[in-house]
């Protein structure tokens, strides 16, 4: 049986990534639902970026920062190596 994008490991930074975004989101009192329609993301493809299960590009990083209201540098502060 062929492996699918599911059967693959999660790289660590992306989910320490997607914990700072929940950990963000709900400091700022937000639903997934809000942050990503500020985002003009769909609310499945944010919530899969904040399971670490995508990695998106830095025009996303940049909308989802406008979205909560931090600088894009605030995304990556206590992420592991």
């Amino acid at each position: 049986m062929p492996k699918t994008a599911e059967d693959e490991p999660v790289p660590e930074r992306r989910v320490a990534f997607g914990l700072r975004l929940r950990r963000l989101r709900t400091e700022a009192d937000l639903s997934q639902t809000a942050v990503a329609s500020a985002a003009g993301l769909d609310r499945s493809y944010y919530a899969h970026v904040e399971a670490g299960r995508y990695s998106i590009s830095i025009d996303k990083v940049f909308k989802i920062a406008d979205a909560l209201k931090v600088d894009p540098s605030h995304l990556f502060v206590d992420l592991s190596n």
